[in-house]
C-alpha cells in the first residue's frame, strides 16, 4: 500500500511539474543587430528561449514539421532548409525561387504547413506552394495583402505571420516606419483561401506579430518589440489579442528587442511526456523490487 501511494504521489508531482512548465515550442529567431539567425526551444509561459546549435548567417522564417522528425524553414535568401531539432544543424534542400536571387517574388516571406502541403509568401505577398522534396515554389496568386513597405522605402519594415488554426489558413500583417515610428500598414488578421491565394480581412490585431501557433485550442502570437517582445493569445473571430507575458528570445542577456521570433512549431507530444513516462517506469521498477524482497 505504501509503495502504491508513493507511486501515485510521485506521478502527480511529475505531471504537475510538466504542466507548470508551460507549452514548449521549437522557435527560430533573428538578431537584427547582426542579421543572424538562431534556433532553439521556447517556453511560452515563462517567455524564455534556449538556443540549440550555432547562429546562422542566413536567418530563417516560418517553422514547420518535416520528415523523420526534422523541421523545415525558409531562409531569407530563399532556400528551403531542413533543421535537425536535436543539434540545430541546417541542411539546404533546394532553392525555392522566392528571393533576391531573381525568382518570381522579391524575397522570402513566411512558410506554413497546411493539409499536407507547404505554402509560402514573398514580400509582394503572393502565395506559393513549396515542394518539400526539391524546395521549388509554384505561384498560386496574389493574396491582396499589402506588399512589404521596405520594397518602397528602406526605412519601413513589415511584420507577418502565416499559420494554421481550426483547419484554416491565416496570416497577420503590418508595416511600420523605423525612423518616425509611424504605422504604414495597420496590423490586420486575414484568412487566406489556399486554392486561390486570396486573403479576406478578419479584423485589426496587435502590431508586430511575426509568428503564431495553435496549441490545445489557443492561438499564441509572438509580437516583436513595440515596445517589448510579447506573447499574446489571438482571437480568430475578430483579431483581438490578450497579453500573456513578455518573452526574451535572445540567448545573450540584455538582447530583448534585438531578437525577433520568426517562426514556431509545436514540440511533438512524445518528447513532451518522455520525462513523465521515464519517471513512472523507474517507480514501477522500484515497486517490483520491493515485492521481490518480501
Amino acid at each position: 500500500m505504501f509503495v502504491r501511494s508513493m507511486l501515485i504521489a510521485s506521478a502527480a508531482v511529475i505531471l504537475s511539474t510538466a504542466a507548470s512548465a508551460g507549452p514548449i515550442v521549437y522557435a527560430i529567431s533573428t538578431n537584427y543587430n547582426t542579421f543572424t539567425g538562431v534556433f532553439g526551444t521556447m517556453n511560452l509561459t515563462a517567455g524564455t528561449f534556449n538556443q540549440i546549435g550555432p547562429s546562422t548567417s542566413d536567418p530563417l522564417t516560418g517553422l514547420v514539421p518535416g520528415p523523420n522528425g526534422s523541421l523545415l524553414s525558409l531562409s531569407v535568401s530563399g532556400n528551403l532548409d531542413s533543421i535537425n531539432p536535436a543539434t540545430g544543424a541546417i541542411t539546404v534542400i533546394g532553392a525555392s525561387g522566392i528571393g533576391p536571387a531573381g525568382g518570381p517574388g522579391d524575397a522570402a516571406g513566411d512558410l506554413v504547413a497546411f493539409n499536407g502541403m507547404l505554402y509560402a509568401t514573398d514580400l509582394d505577398n503572393n502565395l506559393y506552394t513549396v515542394n518539400a522534396t526539391t524546395g521549388a515554389a509554384t505561384l498560386i496568386g496574389p493574396t491582396g495583402m499589402p506588399i512589404c513597405p521596405s520594397l518602397i522605402d528602406p526605412n519601413e519594415v513589415s511584420d507577418e505571420s502565416l499559420f494554421t488554426a481550426n483547419g484554416k489558413l491565416y496570416a497577420t500583417f503590418d508595416g511600420i516606419n523605423l525612423v518616425t515610428s509611424a504605422i504604414v500598414d495597420s496590423p490586420e488578421l486575414y484568412q487566406i483561401n489556399p486554392a486561390t491565394g486570396v486573403a479576406t480581412q478578419v479584423g485589426p490585431t496587435a502590431l508586430g506579430i511575426d509568428a503564431a501557433v495553435q496549441l490545445n485550442g489557443t492561438v499564441y502570437a509572438l509580437a516583436f518589440g513595440f515596445p517589448s517582445n510579447t506573447v499574446l493569445s489571438l482571437n480568430l473571430a475578430n483579431g483581438n489579442t490578450t497579453f500573456l507575458n513578455n518573452y526574451v528570445s535572445s540567448p545573450v542577456a540584455g538582447g530583448v528587442n534585438s531578437y525577433d521570433i520568426e517562426g514556431v512549431s509545436a514540440v511533438p507530444e512524445p518528447a513532451s511526456f518522455a520525462l513523465i513516462f521515464g519517471g513512472l517506469l523507474v517507480l514501477l521498477a522500484s515497486r517490483k523490487m520491493v515485492r521481490q524482497q518480501r
